[in-house]
């Protein structure tokens, strides 16, 4: 599985890659669209298919930590 994540000035330029993830390169996965603020959304990607680093790199938007917002908890007393 690879992830990576991207931050964007607006949200149409995020849909936009997204589009382009989907129907371009057929990412299979989850996306997680985040607003930060300001107008700025950040897009994070979990994709089951490989993407090429140059792939990656041609993509719009500022590369930044995946960080995901969903945090996972154990239940106490579950082995």
């Amino acid at each position: 599985m690879l992830s990576f994540a991207l931050e964007f000035e607006s949200r149409e330029e995020m849909e936009k890659v997204v589009r382009q993830l989907r129907k371009r390169h057929e990412i299979t996965g989850e996306l997680e669209l985040l607003p930060l603020g300001d107008g700025r959304w950040k897009l994070t990607v979990f994709s089951e298919k490989p993407l090429r680093e140059s792939t990656l790199e041609s993509l719009p938007g500022k590369r930044v930590s995946v960080r995901s917002t969903v945090r996972r908890e154990t239940l106490q007393g579950e082995d």
